[in-house]
């Protein structure tokens, strides 16, 4: 079993965080901290771990993109 930990940071950690919770897989953890928050999971195959991180990591771009979006509209 391998295992990963994705640790992401900055303004709307909680947003982004709460917008991934539907795409979360089973025996997935979110751990949110005060601007932060912590991903971990598993899988037997490095390919699998990757695939998981590299859509994490797009999804969270996009909703970090989308909160900015909101913010300008708000100002």
């Amino acid at each position: 079993m391998i295992r990963s930990r994705l640790k992401f940071e900055g303004e709307g950690a909680e947003a982004a965080a709460s917008s991934l919770h539907p795409d979360n897989l089973p025996g997935m953890k979110v751990v949110v901290g005060d601007g932060e928050f912590l991903v971990e999971f598993s899988a037997e195959r490095a390919g699998t771990i990757l695939a998981t991180a590299d859509d994490l990591i797009m999804n969270v771009k996009i909703a970090r993109d989308l909160l900015d979006k909101v913010e300008e509209v708000g100002s």
